[in-house]
């Protein structure tokens, strides 16, 4: 090969080849959905507190999460659980683990997956939801779906959760081109280490890692108080939920999380006032913490303060210019109430593109009313049909089919 003139300066090689190298936490008995231990080049889950009879997966923005865990493979074959999260948190139910990661194909071609879970669980691929196993259900019935990939770098994100006790499972294996089954596993999926030796995109593809969860300097019970009253929140208890939020807040003023947990109870318990100072808190905090620009911009919706919600969306994109679906919804609605319908379409737009797991699916809805308001009507009937896909189910399914029907009509009268 010919001698390259870009190549990486020395450290930037070493952390590279640190990167790729297989760690001890891979190597070693890995606990049943990862490590609290970073995994070079793994998986990343943020772990979430639910209700346990929830029917479906929880839409993650705007939630805060528990905790941070690392893994290579997905492999947790149908199984009683009972040791919960070690470092974490005992919790054995009602819980959710959102993974992300990043893995390179070489060869490119068609790759299979298998998806196997109890409860609920969803694949991505680039964005792009390869596989829906979402519900509450035993292990016995895998999903599959594949996908085409080009070599180099791609996004895999995973989402699961658990419902009631006792049993569980989470399991992804995937085929190559070759149609071999094995274990998924970010360890056989690595680029090469010495950057002169990809075949496909480089290194600055890998993109940059993803912060920590946690302010380093969180003191152990105020994390421990978060976490039980975050329990409590997710089973419906409030008064539990609100001594340990409180606490943790108490034992750090500066527990972002923790201010926005405590918003989101006093919400429930009608105290918008003193949610919003909460939510404030969060931010004063942590201003880069986006679920906290979610609940208070919801709550600035619910008042009709539109002008409030454009500050919060603005500050909120600023701190993440990638986006999130609700802050595009929210940013799209406050501009349509405002009259400026050309950038509430526009973020309209922008929240269904970002949305891969449809935690937005109002956006649809919204898109589908702005375009039937400038007499586009088959781009209004694409989109509100859409939108009743995604929430067949939704508080206002009835309304949305019969702006539907009204849109048809003149159609089926010519």
């Amino acid at each position: 090969m010919p001698e390259r003139t870009d190549r990486l300066p020395s450290m930037a090689f070493a952390l590279l080849a640190a990167l790729l190298l297989p760690s001890a936490a891979a190597q070693s008995e890995m606990p049943t959905f990862g490590t609290t231990v970073v995994v070079p080049f793994g998986l990343r889950g943020l772990i979430y507190f639910v209700h346990p009879r929830i029917p479906a997966l929880p839409a993650f923005s705007g939630m805060d999460a528990i905790g941070v865990i690392y893994t290579p493979v997905l492999d947790v074959p149908n199984r009683v659980f009972k040791e919960g999260f070690p470092g974490v948190t005992d919790r054995i139910a009602g819980f959710a683990i959102d993974y992300t990661g990043r893995f390179y194909i070489d060869p490119p071609g068609r790759y299979q997956f298998r998806l196997t879970s109890d409860d609920g669980s969803k694949l991505y691929i680039d964005g792009r939801l390869v596989i829906d196993h979402d519900g509450i259900h035993p292990a016995t019935h895998p999903r599959e779906g594949a996908v085409e990939l080009a070599g180099g770098i791609h996004r895999i994100r995973v989402s699961y959760y658990q419902g009631p006790p006792m049993y569980l499972a989470l399991v992804l294996e995937v085929a190559k081109p070759d149609g071999v089954w094995e274990i998924f596993s970010t360890d056989h999926f690595k680029p090469p280490a010495d950057p002169d030796k990809w075949k496909y995109g480089s290194p600055d593809d890998l993109g940059p890692d993803a912060p920590p969860l946690n302010d380093s300097e969180v003191p152990k019970k105020a994390q421990k108080s978060f976490a039980e009253g975050a329990a409590a929140l997710a089973d419906g208890d409030l008064k539990k939920a609100r001594e340990h939020l409180e606490h943790a807040t108490r034992q750090y003023k500066k527990y972002a999380q923790a201010w926005n947990s405590l918003g989101q109870l006093l919400e429930i318990e009608q105290d918008r006032e003193h949610a919003r100072q909460a939510y404030e808190r969060a931010l004063t905090a942590n201003p880069d913490y986006i679920p906290a620009y979610v609940r208070l911009a919801n709550l600035d919706l619910s008042q009709g303060r539109y002008q409030d919600v454009l500050q919060l969306t603005g500050a909120a994109l600023a701190h993440q210019p990638a986006g999130d679906p609700l802050i595009f919804l929210y940013d799209a609605v406050a501009k349509e109430h405002l009259r400026r319908l050309g950038e509430a379409e526009k973020s309209a737009r922008q929240a269904i593109e970002c949305d891969m797991a449809r935690e937005a699916p109002q956006a649809e809805y919204l898109l589908g009313m702005l375009l039937a308001a400038k007499h586009d009507v088959p781009g209004a009937l694409e989109h509100l049909k859409t939108y009743l896909k995604i929430a067949p189910h939704a508080r206002d399914a009835d309304e949305v089919r019969a702006q539907i029907r009204t849109l048809e009509q003149p159609l089926l009268d010519k």
